[in-house]
């Protein structure tokens, strides 16, 4: 329920998904891309609204990982953990590939 809820927000916010998710993962990717107020062409705002949309994915990876580690009789907080990394490194992964040059236009 969460990806689909997610998905949809990521296009139906037209972009502000996507911004929220550059905070969590600036530290790593602004030495990379810089400062997103200096990006300009029509690359921008797709890739924006498309982080957010690509990110929702993370939703079914966290799940999965968390029902193998309930499985695995892992308490709840490691696991809410867990689930938190998963979204953050999904943010990173998916602003990572969506600023990667084949996916950009100069």
């Amino acid at each position: 329920m969460a990806f689909v809820l997610a998905l949809g927000l990521g296009f139906l916010s037209m972009g502000a998904l996507g911004m929220l998710l550059w905070y969590p993962v600036m530290p790593v990717l602004a030495q990379f891309h810089g400062d997103p107020n200096d990006w300009h062409g029509d690359w921008v705002w797709p890739t924006i609204i498309g982080v957010g949309m690509v990110w929702s994915f993370s939703f079914l990876v966290a799940g999965w990982i968390n029902l193998r580690l309930e499985g695995a009789r892992i308490g709840r907080w490691p696991r809410r953990l867990a689930y938190i990394a998963v979204l953050w490194l999904g943010a990173l992964l998916s602003w990572a590939l969506l600023l990667s040059e084949p996916f950009r236009a100069n």
